[in-house]
Order: C-alpha cells, then structure tokens, then sequence
C-alpha cells in the first residue's frame, strides 16, 4: 500500500487506524511519519475496520490499501485445465506474486501455455502490479504452436511448444483493450525528442557518428540514443505533442556497441517544465523499472496506473 498523510505528534491530525472488532486490537495510528514497522501486516482477523481521520487541511497523497485473504486460494495455481475448462474464470491474486515458485509460458501479446502459474502470467501481462495484486479475468483460447518468451515488469517467461489451451488474462488494473491483448498495445507517436546529452562519436576512420535524441525510437537502424560519456544524471524526455494517457514502454539496447539500461526511472510533466516522478500504485518511493540484460531483446514494463501527461523522462 501508500501512506502519505498530514505529518503531526502522534498522527494527532491525520490518521490511518486498523481495528479488530471482536478483540478490540488495533494497529496504529499510522500517518506521514509514523508508518507500519513491517509491511505487510500479517493478522489472523477475519475481519477489520479502517478508521481513518482527516483534518481540512490537504497535505500528502492520502492512502492506498491492499489485502489478500485465505479466503482467497489459487493465487498461485496454474491456468485451469482439464477435458473441458471454463472458457473464461476470475481469479484474485494477491500482492507478491512475482516469487510464487513455477514458471510461465509466452506473453501478453499472444497469451499463455495452459501450464503457466496464472498470477505470475497476470503481472508478467501488466494486468496486475505485483506489489498490489487485484481481481484477474481469464479468458481460456485454443492454443497456439510456439509461446515465445519475454522479459516484461521484472519477470522471464519461457519459450515452449504447442499446449492443446492458452490463457489470456486481462481486468485488475490494466487499461480496458479489446481482445485478446492483455494491455493497450498502440504505440504514442512522439512528436520531438530531447535529451541531457548526446555522445557524438569519432570512428577509427575519423567520422563522426551522432548518437542524438531523436534516434532514440524503437527500431531506429544505426545508432541510438546515448548520452556524452560520463554524463551523470543523464535523461532522454519525449514529447507526445498532446495528453496521452500512457500505458508502459518498451526499452531495447544498442546492438552496435552492446551497450543497455540496466534500470531506469519515469518522470511525467504536463508543461514541460514541472516534474513529478512516478511511484506506480502503492510505493511511496520512486519506483525503479527493471530494464534490459542484453542488447538484442526487447523488455516491456507497465505503468499501473497509467499516466496522462504530454512529457516523459
């Protein structure tokens, strides 16, 4: 979850209080500096009450709470299967689910293996945020004769042969798409590209070779985009001409040097000139986005929520 609230001795003003109804136990209360000591909190309650208090004044991004419940099995259960599976399923998968033990099968563009662990596939699609979990629908499809792998928001799936039914999920809280893709797949066209700096290269023949801003566009043959060696802090930023609401990125490296993003982080401005970062559903940390291993593939990450805004960094 977040907690961002009104900061005052002992969340004297704003504040987040669990209580138990049967026992009377609580947890909190909890505000801008007096958060949990662990996270999750583990109870054994069946149930609970939020009890949360506010001042007029408006400070702080408020609160986000998530739950998972024993009365919530399967999160870690594979695609349902069988002589006859339910052509379509709701599933709740709970926060956490990027460690489940098993592995997955294909992407969201082409869905599942019918042997994929369902949740995993759920946030490896972009349909859920691991660090939240949330309602996932399942639409079961007639299989397909290669599932390709794909690195996609921190999670590997494998490559494999033909499987008699696929799994396509979709809900929790991706954008609404139509089928069968699992998150809006329209590329933003990007009307003007900047950057901190750019390297310009000198060959071993002498020619200079620009590695400017506007190569930085996916499929862009030659060099790409790559700051003036040394540059700290470096950004590209990417200008959309107008709102878009933007739903992930695709990021692929260099196959002319080897060279890659490891990781990165996202900043959105709706004039250019003010920046916020982004902290996806429920951090309340900068998030950093796993980035690529290599030069060659393409590693995808999604933006849950989205975010509407006309520049990006």
């Amino acid at each position: 979850g977040d907690l961002d609230l009104e900061p005052s001795e002992r969340c004297a003003h704003s504040s987040l209080l669990l209580t138990d109804p049967d026992s009377g136990a609580t947890y909190g209360p909890y505000c801008r500096d007096s958060g949990p000591a662990a996270s999750p909190l583990v109870t054994n309650w069946s149930s609970v009450t939020v009890l949360f208090s506010s001042t007029s004044h408006r400070s702080g991004r408020g609160l986000l709470l998530s739950y998972a419940s024993s009365q919530h099995p399967g999160g870690g259960g594979m695609i349902p299967r069988g002589p006859d599976p339910p052509p379509r399923c709701s599933v709740y998968c709970p926060a956490g689910c990027k460690d489940i033990e098993g592995d997955i099968w294909g992407n969201a563009r082409q869905g599942y293996r019918d042997t994929s662990v369902l949740c995993k596939a759920a946030v490896h699609a972009g349909v859920i945020a691991d660090e939240t979990g949330g309602q996932v629908s399942l639409s079961q499809e007639k299989g397909i004769t290669l599932y390709e792998s794909a690195f996609a928001n921190g999670l590997h799936s494998k490559s494999g042969a033909a499987a008699t039914r696929r799994g396509v999920p979709s809900g929790g809280q991706a954008p609404s798409c139509p089928p069968p893709l699992a998150a809006c797949g329209d590329a933003l066209e990007v009307a003007a590209f900047n950057a901190s700096s750019w390297w310009q290269e000198v060959d071993a023949l002498g020619q200079e070779r620009g590695w400017a801003a506007e190569r930085a566009a996916l499929g862009t043959p030659g060099p790409s985009w790559a700051a003036k060696p040394g540059a700290e802090a470096a950004w590209l930023e990417l200008d959309l001409g107008t709102r878009r609401n933007v739903t992930g990125i695709v990021t692929k490296g260099s196959e002319m040097y080897d060279c890659y993003v490891t990781s990165y982080g996202v900043s959105s401005s709706r004039d250019g000139r003010n920046w916020r970062p982004y902290r996806g559903s429920g951090g309340q940390e900068d998030k950093v986005f796993e980035g690529n291993v290599d030069s060659h593939g393409e590693v995808s990450n999604a933006f849950i929520p989205p975010i509407v805004t006309r520049y990006l960094r």
